[in-house]
């Protein structure tokens, strides 16, 4: 069989930026732990021990139980306290909080993605262009909705007015909007009253806020001490079960373990139901071990 011959029923699966970077590296030479490396094209910030921060996880023991499959939704426990932790860090002034009800586990961000995207009917769902390089080919693959790019301008800063999203919802009829924010690649943040508003007009306007905050804990603009600063659109959200706003983050950035595969949905009950089933035929659930570990990394 020549190269160019194809194995009958198969098309050609490109890999996405950073996989093909990493494919391509190792290929001349680099391995994980190389001095003679520095990988700076992957999105994984492992420093070492930090001052002041919580030591390191270096073993693990396991209950017989977890040997099983884990619930598809996620440990409640874990569940409940990502819930709280939103609720302590962005909603403790608002009568509407989240329950564990509201939460869902996966098996990593592109897990958790795929689970969205599964969970889409029929609809228009916009996308920035440029964005994290996994969604196009994610979104390319279920035939459900119409994914549709927003391009942006890099004049403009890569930046789009909630003027020009009205737009574009209103304009294309989108019923969903996929959006990283702070952006991969381009850095850029919806913050403050321009986040309070891009939720309002999504809510006003019956559009699904799909958030993909995993770099929400890198923000370089806050006081020099203090707390650190950070976004997300859970503080603008009024009612819980009625704001269409679906955030997607994990472990992998702020708390430095990727390797874990550990995320979570949040968003309405309902949509976390749909979401959930979702996994049941395209996962079956996340890393049960682990689950129970991080529990003391979610305290606000």
């Amino acid at each position: 069989m020549s190269p160019g011959d194809s194995i009958p029923g198969f098309r050609r699966v490109p890999r996405t930026g950073v996989i093909y970077v990493m494919h391509r590296a190792a290929e001349c030479g680099f391995r994980r732990g190389s001095d003679d490396w520095a990988n700076l094209g992957q999105g994984a910030p492992e420093v070492g021990p930090i001052d002041g921060a919580p030591p390191r996880i270096t073993a693990i023991s396991m209950d017989p139980a977890q040997h099983e499959y884990s619930p598809i939704s996620g440990q409640l426990d874990l569940r409940q306290r990502i819930a709280e932790m939103y609720n302590a860090l962005y909603r403790h002034d608002k009568p509407s909080q989240y329950t564990y009800e509201n939460v869902s586990i996966s098996g990593g961000g592109r897990v958790a993605l795929t689970r969205v995207a599964a969970a889409l009917g029929n609809i228009n769902m916009g996308h920035f262009l440029p964005d994290y390089t996994a969604y196009e080919e994610l979104l390319g693959i279920f035939k459900a909705f119409v994914p549709i790019p927003i391009l942006l301008d890099a004049e403009a800063g890569y930046r789009v007015s909630i003027e020009q999203l009205k737009k574009e919802v209103l304009g294309r009829g989108l019923k969903a909007l996929l959006i990283s924010n702070p952006t991969n690649p381009t850095g850029q943040v919806i913050e403050g009253n321009r986040l309070a508003e891009l939720v309002e007009m999504t809510g006003k306007y019956r559009c699904s806020l799909i958030l993909d905050e995993f770099y929400s804990h890198y923000i370089y603009t806050g006081p020099q001490d203090g707390p650190p600063k950070m976004v997300s659109a859970a503080a603008h959200v009024d009612d819980v079960e009625k704001d269409p706003v679906v955030i997607i983050d994990g472990l992998t950035k702020n708390w430095r373990y990727p390797g874990w595969r550990i995320s979570w949905t949040l968003g309405p009950k309902q949509t976390i139901n749909a979401i959930t089933s979702a996994g049941s035929f395209l996962d079956g659930g996340a890393n049960h071990p682990f689950q129970s570990y991080i529990l003391d990394l979610l305290d606000p």
